[in-house]
């Protein structure tokens, strides 16, 4: 039999699983969005960085490259390169999560504010290093902003539907 942490890990597992592939179905469909309208947050990176820095032996790296390369082929991204972005940043998170753990929520929404930045910034750079074509500037940073702007609202979810709370750095589990 199973101890009861293992199998709470694998739950919030299926959960996240499950919420990304319910979010990427949710943004293929050809729902009738206005191309002028305010663009949809990038849920599952909100998603996973809120879950990597509440428990991050819920969010393993593999999940992470898996999820965000099949959104990469869905969504009709360049293939890999926001799958890499994103990992390398989850691992950043994953590094710090002691130190964020101890942090006030002002102070946490700050570093992923910060996270998600870079992720837009270097995928920005990247592509145009790579004289590929781009979105306007102007639509990438709402983008951005209403991913940030939606991450508070993910993490609510997250404690107080789904039960996920913040390990600190003095708990076993916090590894």
């Amino acid at each position: 039999m199973t101890d009861p942490l293992t199998a709470r890990i694998w739950l919030f597992r299926s959960y996240y699983l499950t919420l990304c592939l319910f979010v990427l179905i949710w943004q293929i469909l050809p729902l009738g969005r206005d191309d002028g309208a305010i663009p949809v947050p990038h849920l599952i990176m909100a998603l996973t960085f809120a879950w990597l820095l509440r428990q991050p032996n819920i969010v393993p790296l593999g999940a992470v490259a898996a999820v965000f390369l099949i959104y990469d082929f869905l969504t009709h991204a360049p293939v890999g390169l926001g799958a890499l972005i994103v990992v390398l940043a989850s691992e950043r998170l994953r590094r710090v999560q002691p130190e964020v753990a101890n942090m006030t929520f002002l102070g946490e929404f700050g570093m992923v504010a910060g996270t998600i930045a870079l992720c837009t910034l270097a995928e920005r750079i990247i592509l145009g290093v790579l004289l590929a074509e781009q979105a306007p500037f102007l639509q990438v940073a709402l983008h951005a902003i209403v991913t940030i702007a939606c991450y508070p609202v993910i993490v609510l979810v997250s404690k107080y539907l789904l039960g996920l709370d913040r390990l600190h750095a003095a708990d076993p589990d916090n590894v």
